[in-house]
């Protein structure tokens, strides 16, 4: 009967939830993506040679992005993955953010893929693919 329970259990608890944060743990790349900027207009990360790494421990994130070769962003902080939402706190960054900023996405990892979209007032305001590295 113990047996039994625990086993109905496992197989209710949803797979995303069991991925959750180890699906995340490791090295990603950013491969494409868009955002509105201040001025309502879209932009494509490839327009402006967007490259950006991202480290992601079991309770941390860090990454640093470069618009061609210059120094474009970088921040760190926690983060929490659980049924497709991704939510980074900020601790630190270097673009002007209080701590404690959150920065919240719809997220699903495909393989080594991961897809993130972030939503202000029911309007997509960044989206963003994510290859895993290491």
């Amino acid at each position: 009967m113990k047996l039994t329970a625990v086993l109905t259990a496992l197989f209710l608890v949803s797979p995303m939830a069991l991925a959750s944060s180890l699906d995340l743990k490791g090295v990603w790349k950013l491969k494409s993506g868009e955002y509105i900027n201040g001025e309502g207009d879209l932009i494509s990360y490839q327009s402006l040679n967007m490259q950006s790494l991202k480290i992601i421990s079991d309770t941390h994130f860090s990454f640093t992005s470069m618009k061609g070769d210059t120094f474009w962003a970088s921040g760190t902080g926690s983060y929490e993955f659980e049924d497709g939402k991704y939510v980074e706190k900020l601790q630190l960054n270097s673009f002007g953010e209080k701590p404690g900023a959150i920065f919240a996405f719809d997220a699903r990892v495909e393989g080594e893929y991961w897809y993130n979209t972030r939503w202000e007032n029911g309007k997509r305001v960044e989206y963003e693919v994510w290859q895993k590295v290491e």
